[in-house]
């Protein structure tokens, strides 16, 4: 019944596309858009026959590819996890907090760095991850703030790997060189289609330069669209954009019908499978498409996006502007950096469970654990086993516990089982979730692509 349905519609929309085409493909990019539209509808209607054949051994190749994705490449070129609304959920005290943080691609590392904690350990099973946040690190010792500008603000350099890179290259492990000995090109600015950037690197950089470099200026009107809702002056002219010249452009089925492939968000954002269910099953939406246009009409009409550097950096041609940038790359956190903030940053390619396995002090003050545990969602025994180091190693005077997760709910998280003086607990047993504060922050996060926000205390 139900792929009888989803052919129907199929068949539909394309009846409608053929009595729209004549009319409106009058100028090249029109005729190609919507040319579009017969390929892709085509692809659903031979979908449906063989999605039930092909599917467990499909499923299977995704999980392989996005293992690989994950443990081979730098995913995120970029984090995305707003800083500025962990800060005031964590309330850091200088020289006092000790921090356990996912490393991803190492600008929220730095950026609390910026706050003067007593340590920071910055922690990824993928050495691609911790690769970037060595780069960045031995950027700040090397450089001088416009060349590290140039660098990381721009994302390319004049002659990066012949002249530049063997300065950085002393200061990195032997796991960062052997990655950066083969990708210093990303910052040499030089690209045959002009993905010149090295934040159009990588599995993210790709999609983002693909949708917006290429698909989004086949659509009429959509690209200029978005130049003008970046540079909007207030909130309400932003908002009045968006509903009038944006929304209708950008939200047509072919977009809509690409973010709801898992295949998208596996392969390019490297998105496993347990946070693609959590997505479809616990978001609070029929589909993964209709929470992606959910999260991105808020970004778009709910939040400025004058200081969004988030996401302007795609949609300005792969670079930051000096005052729409992260914080390490403000001139004043930067000399804070270089003048002994980032030798307080120490680097581990490991899982959290495994460092703390071999962490000797019980000193960290502060867990940001960003959205992984999603990852575990179907393996409640990988979490127990994370979560009970974390409470073993978690100075319990002023001890917070940050995660985000894909679930609209932390149910899967709270039950945890842990051991605690020989007795058996849940985690939802032994912390208290501050959802008040966190509720309220949720609304202000500039990346806004996830379901939900936690803060939890030790009871």
């Amino acid at each position: 019944v139900s792929i009888g349905r989803s052919a129907l519609q199929t068949y539909l929309l394309l009846f409608l596309f053929l009595r729209q085409f004549i009319k409106r493909s009058r100028t090249m990019s029109s005729f190609l858009y919507y040319l579009l539209f017969p390929v892709v509808l085509l692809l659903r209607i031979l979908y449906y026959p063989y999605v039930y054949l092909l599917k467990p051994r499909l499923d299977d190749i995704l999980h392989k590819l996005t293992v690989f994705i994950f443990e081979n490449q730098v995913v995120f070129n970029c984090a995305w996890e707003d800083p500025h609304i962990d800060k005031q959920a964590l309330e850091l005290e200088k020289d006092n907090d000790s921090i356990l943080i996912i490393t991803s691609a190492g600008c929220n590392v730095l950026s609390l760095a910026c706050e003067s904690p007593k340590h920071i350990y910055s922690i990824d099973k993928n050495p691609c991850q911790n690769a970037v946040l060595e780069l960045k690190i031995a950027a700040i010792r090397e450089l001088d703030y416009e060349h590290f500008w140039q660098m990381w603000g721009r994302g390319k350099m004049d002659n990066f790997t012949k002249t530049w890179y063997p300065l950085l290259r002393q200061h990195l492990s032997l796991s960062a060189r052997t990655f950066w000995d083969s990708h210093s090109h990303y910052f040499d600015g030089k690209h045959l289609l002009g993905r010149d950037s090295y934040y159009y690197k990588g599995p993210a950089g790709v999609l983002a330069w693909v949708t917006i470099k290429l698909f989004f200026r086949l659509i009429p009107g959509l690209n200029a669209a978005l130049q003008e809702l970046i540079h909007a002056p207030t909130l309400e002219i932003q908002r009045e954009i968006y509903f009038s010249k944006v929304q209708k452009r950008l939200f047509n089925p072919v977009v809509m019908w690409l973010f709801s492939s898992s295949s998208t968000l596996a392969l390019l954002n490297g998105v496993p499978e347990a946070q693609r269910k959590l997505l479809e099953e616990q978001a609070g939406t029929a589909t993964i498409g209709d929470f992606i246009k959910s999260s991105l009409e808020t970004v778009m009409s709910e939040i400025p996006l004058k200081n969004n550097h988030f996401w302007r950096v795609y949609l300005e041609n792969g670079e930051y502007t000096r005052d729409c940038c992260p914080d390490y790359l403000v001139e004043e956190n930067f000399n804070k950096l270089k003048g002994g903030l980032v030798d307080r940053i120490s680097v581990h390619t490991e899982t959290i469970e495994d460092f703390l396995k071999s962490h000797k002090e019980k000193d960290i003050t502060r867990f940001i654990l960003l959205d992984h545990m999603d990852w575990m969602a179907e393996n409640p025994k990988a979490l127990s086993g994370e979560w009970q180091q974390i409470l073993e190693h978690s100075r319990e005077d002023r001890v917070k516990y940050l995660w985000r997760s894909a679930s609209l709910k932390p149910d899967f998280v709270l039950a945890t089982n842990v051991t605690v003086k020989g007795n058996n607990k849940t985690l939802g047993e032994l912390v208290t979730l501050d959802t008040e504060l966190t509720e309220r922050l949720h609304k202000l996060d500039r990346v806004h692509t996830y379901t939900s926000f936690w803060v939890a205390n030790p009871n």
